[in-house]
């Protein structure tokens, strides 16, 4: 998926324009490198636009009625649905470039077939996990069924810089009409579509993979330059020709890196920055200028053709099914503690897990996918958790970090319990005044119980916990002073550069990363004795390992 983003005034503005208006329309007849589909009208689809009386092609009404300011209206009676503000969200879902190649080698049929199966599957997938959990109710955000996504679908052929570029704009409407004994209709929980849009996005893929597959061509995984791509691409198409086509990419990337930002959010600015009008060139123009580029790399169409009909020998068809044994090795790296699902998030749902492991399986039949992840969830390394703050569904964990949580919080109860010398009541006052007077101003009631506690519980371990901007670090400065004076050595350490920085120079403490401090350790560089006090600062980000 190549974006996914909230419509604002403009975005709505735009579409009315440009799509419903059909002002991005190439003139006189539709492109040949688009088959028969031509820049094709917007469409309604998903489960719930039927039932809101909004079928076939978007009409400039119907389009005012869903996406127009203040919220949605019924396009039959006019009633307002749902108040907000927000109009709407607009995906794309984009093909790879080797299947864009395939439109200006004859196979324009073949291209959209893919295509088709990639959106299909992408929306089908986001308006089921809707229609099962998608709405929520009163304060505590109790999730309930739903009738399904309302939406708007068009196809366009071309990039802006003017490369072919396969690519569906996806308008999803902000109303979402609830299952419950309530019933009614809400606004679209915006959380839950974007949790979820990384998901869809790999289902999508998974489809068109095995679509591509049963259309006879080989394929192979493709992670991009960057390695996070997870997209899959034709075997036959060469990379150069995929690059000479990727004209927006570069602009994108060109005013990234000028502008030394980077991430999706930075990508989707630029995107915006970059945009210029979309070329109005008729099909007399584009595709011979196409061509004109492949023969300037040396790869005609007919040198292009017999490169995929070779490449054709090497597609052996869907994937065999995985055994049980192999699902469960699957499993094992997947849940790896240090794989990429579990080293930044401790638990995970059923929507993680496809996102995951969807891209392990192009090639495969997009069911497939189902059964590994029910296999899986039903395994004894994976335990349901209850009462998940924030989950919008079932969340699990692994029984080894189950298991490690345990150990930690083991050893934190056993250093709890071990006694240990409090800092005098003087030094401790006398390093409170201290602060004090640097401060012009005295410490908070919180911030002098963080000190007495930290001084004076007779305790071998504290945990502080506040919020950010409540005074931890001043705090923790008073409380080093008088640790200090009585002669213990204070060492500070937490996961990222910056807090260990940060307590350095507002704590005067000597600090460095978690990282550093357990090299030094390992490397005999560094000892801890009975006197030291070690800060670990913003503990909760800190790894179980």
């Amino acid at each position: 998926m190549a974006w996914f983003r909230p419509m604002g005034i403009e975005a709505v503005a735009y579409h009315e324009q440009t799509v419903v208006g059909r002002a991005d329309d190439h003139p006189g007849q539709a492109l040949d490198y688009y088959g028969s589909r031509g820049e094709t009208p917007l469409r309604w689809a998903g489960a719930g636009a039927e039932r809101l009386g909004l079928v076939g092609e978007v009409t400039p009404a119907g389009y005012e009625a869903a996406f127009g300011p203040g919220g949605f209206r019924d396009s039959l009676f006019g009633d307002r649905l749902v108040a907000t503000r927000r109009a709407g969200f607009e995906l794309v879902v984009s093909a790879h470039k080797s299947l864009a190649v395939l439109g200006l080698v004859g196979r324009a049929d073949d291209m959209h077939s893919v295509l088709d199966a990639e959106t299909a599957a992408t929306l089908a997938w986001l308006d089921g996990w809707f229609r099962d959990r998608g709405g929520r109710r009163g304060r505590a955000q109790v999730r309930t069924p739903t009738l399904g996504l309302t939406y708007a679908v068009t196809r366009h052929g071309t990039s802006r810089a003017g490369d072919p570029a396969p690519h569906d704009h996806v308008l999803v409407a902000n109303v979402v009409e609830m299952l419950d004994t309530k019933g009614g209709f809400k606004a679209l929980d915006s959380a839950g579509l974007r949790d979820t849009v990384e998901a869809a996005t790999m289902v999508g893929r998974l489809a068109s993979a095995a679509r591509a597959v049963e259309l006879g061509y080989a394929i192979e995984r493709d992670d991009g330059p960057s390695g996070n791509l997870r997209h899959w691409r034709i075997v036959g198409v060469p990379r150069e020709v995929c690059e000479v086509f990727s004209k927006r990419a570069d602009e994108i990337s060109e005013y990234l890196a000028d502008s030394g930002h980077h991430g999706p959010r930075a990508r989707a600015v630029a995107a915006r920055q970059t945009r210029a009008v979309k070329r109005h060139s008729g099909v007399d123009e584009l595709l011979p200028g196409w061509h004109a580029e492949l023969d300037a790399l040396g790869w005609s169409v007919e040198r292009l053709n017999t490169q995929l009909e070779r490449a054709r020998t090497k597609c052996r068809g869907l994937a065999v099914p995985l055994s049980d044994t192999e699902i469960d090795a699957l499993a094992v790296s997947v849940l790896d503690s240090a794989n990429a699902l579990m080293a930044n998030h401790k638990i995970f749902t059923r929507t993680r897990l496809v996102a995951e492991l969807a891209p392990r399986l192009y090639g495969s039949a997009p069911e497939e996918l189902t059964r590994v992840i029910d296999r899986i969830l039903e395994s004894r390394a994976v335990v349901p958790l209850i009462g998940v703050t924030g989950a919008h569904e079932q969340a699990y964990a692994t029984a080894e970090v189950l298991a490690t949580e345990q150990a930690i919080a083991r050893t934190i109860e056993t250093l709890a319990d071990k006694p240990w010398k409090r800092t005098p009541d003087v030094l401790v006052d006398d390093a409170v005044r201290a602060k004090q007077r640097a401060l012009g101003q005295p410490l908070s009631r919180g911030q002098r119980a963080a000190v007495d506690a930290i001084c004076g519980s007779g305790r071998a371990v504290e945990v502080i916990i506040g919020v950010a901007g409540a005074g931890k670090t001043t705090a923790l400065d008073a409380a080093a002073t008088a640790l200090t004076a009585a002669g213990h050595t204070v060492l500070g350490s937490a996961t990222s550069g910056q807090a260990a920085r940060t307590l350095g120079t507002e704590a005067d403490i000597e600090s460095r990363t978690v990282t550093s401090l357990l090299w030094r350790l390992d490397h005999r560089q560094l000892e801890l004795h009975d006197g030291c006090v070690v800060i670990l600062d913003e503990a909760a980000m800190t790894a179980d390992a």
